[in-house]
């Protein structure tokens, strides 16, 4: 009868371990139900803007473009006579300072002329042209003028411009005191949409920059006379001012 009781009492003890067992595991216990995150996140307010920045150099470096015509008869005769004067040319411009890497040919062509013959009503060939285009850069802007000069006076029958540029590394110096600029000029604005807003700039969320330079057209006080003897005066150029221009737009958190 004792052992009949001791084993009724340890069942009843057993099945109060399993049920505790069973309702504090989260694995067998009954899952409580979740609640859903009703919380919204509140993007942060920004404001885009853009900025400019210029900043006027005068130019260092001038380009000169210019070539040499010829006809003849014959297609050896026509280069013949052309290279003989570009050979010219460029001995001039080498005896004036003008290094071998800032000479270099643009063009080169020798083709054969051809004319209406009337009587014939035919095109008939007239001997053969030739046509030599070059650029010289001079270092120095104050020598351009003596470098057309001097091109023509050794035999150039053309001088198609001039431009004017600034050298690499005035331009690099010259656009990062223009990109600084315009982000002054971005914040500036920023600042007026922000306090109008009853806000303060916090931060740069991102930055677009764009580069943009203007070269102004050369101007000639007269044209230069490419029939002029040797000895002509310098002719006379002006090589103004260049625009270096950088513009941002800044996207601002606040």
């Amino acid at each position: 009868m004792k052992k009949r009781f001791a084993f009724v009492a340890l069942q009843s003890i057993a099945i109060v371990i399993i049920a505790a067992v069973i309702a504090f595991s989260p694995a067998l216990g009954v899952r409580q139900p979740v609640k859903a995150d009703t919380t919204t996140t509140i993007p942060t307010p920004t404001v885009s803007v853009s900025g400019t920045g210029k900043v006027t150099v005068k130019p260092t470096i001038a380009r000169i473009s210019f070539g040499v015509f010829t006809h003849n008869d014959t297609a050896n005769g026509a280069q013949t006579a052309n290279d003989a004067i570009m050979a010219k040319i460029t001995a001039a411009l080498k005896a004036a300072g003008i290094k071998d890497e800032d000479i270099q040919t643009s063009g080169y062509s020798l083709q054969p002329r051809w004319i209406w013959d009337k009587p014939t009503e035919k095109n008939v060939q007239d001997g053969y042209d030739m046509n030599h285009n070059m650029v010289v850069t001079v270092r120095t802007i104050s020598d351009a003028g003596k470098i057309v000069s001097l091109v023509a006076d050794n035999g150039a029958n053309t001088v198609d411009g001039i431009s004017f540029e600034v050298d690499d590394a005035t331009l690099e110096q010259t656009r990062l005191i223009a990109l600084d600029l315009a982000m002054v000029s971005a914040r500036k604005r920023a600042d007026v949409v922000a306090k109008a807003a009853g806000k303060t700039i916090l931060s740069v969320q991102t930055v677009n920059v764009n580069e943009n330079s203007y070269t102004p057209y050369p101007m000639y006080n007269k044209a230069v006379d490419m029939t002029a003897g040797s000895g002509s005066a310098p002719a006379p150029v002006e090589a103004g001012t260049v625009d270096i221009l950088i513009s941002v737009s800044v996207t601002y958190l606040f």
